[in-house]
């Protein structure tokens, strides 16, 4: 075997003319190819190291393949070695800022699950050597903050590994047949109201000494959820525009800008606590206790608000209105009235619900 290397300047003419010299001779044509020449032939190679190994790859023979068809195809090696190497720390940061902090409305959604569970644990290993077995061990270690959480993490990692397959970095995805199964998680629609006890708690709630529990600051946004429908995203991101509060199309779920109207006890409850959804709903399960199988959640004001607009005759396809749902069928072809004095009748109808009640 030839155990020189000669850095070299050739073109296409120059290597047709190379002769051999009695001696078998690898010639650096660029960073990573090489032509090994001998007696009856002349072989392009590519080198490379990887995990700190050199590697040695044939890649043809001159002139069946040419010195430009040669870069060609190292330039793909060479890049092929570099993917090899690119680690889940790395991906997650591309996947963050090309996939989901462009697409998604809360990508810091996204983002606490790596940084809780995937990071620490297999941030610093290669994305090639990542395997099934030990991201069902993770969801299933993460499944101790309850299962609808670690579904979520699936689901998160399902999609992360599915764009490092797009990006080459893998053949395959390792989460692709990994179901719910794993984390004891059933999807049920979620029929939740809050009582009147409930919703007089809301309204009774003081501030504790721990700092942390605001609690009266928090309450605020409760009540303003229960008496405008909105939910956490619209509430927070949303503005008053003097009776309505205004939700641009870019918070909206389905696309279409909406408005609510604003009583005065909503208004009462502005400015709203400048917070995260994750930090109100994370304040309201330790109000009411992490171990409260039967706790409501944030958006379980919403459904209430809905459910008593109804109940005291509200029309139905007028709490669709209000919560800015998509109609079905041929409401939503036909019906585009904007049903402005139903809705606020419907937000003052829930205010005095509200106030009776209290």
């Amino acid at each position: 075997m030839p155990d020189k290397i000669i850095p070299a300047s050739y073109n296409e003419h120059s290597i047709k003319t190379l002769k051999w010299n009695g001696k078998d001779t690898r010639l650096l044509i660029g960073d990573c190819l090489l032509l090994q020449v001998r007696r009856s032939s002349k072989t392009w190679l590519v080198r490379r190291r990887i995990d700190g190994k050199t590697s040695i790859t044939t890649i043809g023979k001159h002139p069946d393949l040419s010195l430009k068809g040669a870069r060609k195809e190292a330039a793909k090696i060479t890049e092929a070695s570099t993917v090899s190497v690119i680690n889940i720390e790395q991906l997650v940061a591309k996947y963050m800022s090309e996939v989901v902090e462009r697409k998604h409305k809360r990508p810091e959604l996204a983002q606490g699950y790596m940084d809780r569970a995937v990071l620490p644990l297999i941030g610093t290993q290669k994305v090639r050597d990542v395997t099934r077995a030990q991201l069902v061990s993770l969801i299933q270690n993460y499944s101790k903050r309850g299962a609808r959480t670690a579904d979520q993490l699936r689901s998160n990692l399902k999609k992360l590994f599915s764009y490092a397959v797009e990006l080459g970095y893998r053949d395959s995805n390792p989460m692709l047949e990994v179901s719910s199964r794993v984390t004891g998680y059933e999807a049920k629609p979620r029929e939740r109201v809050l009582t009147d006890e409930e919703i007089k708690d809301i309204w009774a709630w003081k501030n504790n000494k721990q700092g942390w529990q605001r609690t009266e600051t928090n309450a605020r946004m409760l009540k303003f959820l229960l008496l405008t429908g909105l939910r956490i995203s619209e509430a927070r991101l949303g503005y008053q525009d003097g009776d309505k509060w205004i939700v641009p199309k870019e918070l909206s779920k389905n696309g279409k800008a909406h408005w609510v109207y604003l009583t005065e006890t909503a208004k009462q409850q502005l400015p709203l606590p400048d917070c995260t959804a994750t930090n109100i709903q994370a304040w309201l399960r330790r109000k009411l206790g992490l171990d409260n199988d039967d706790r409501y959640t944030p958006h379980d004001l919403r459904r209430t608000c809905a459910t008593r607009m109804a109940d005291n005759g509200v029309e139905p396809f007028i709490v669709e209105r209000v919560l800015n749902h998509k109609l079905e069928g041929v409401m939503a072809v036909y019906n585009r009235a904007e049903y402005e004095k139903e809705r606020i009748d419907a937000s003052i109808i829930m205010e005095k619900v509200i106030l009776e009640l209290l």
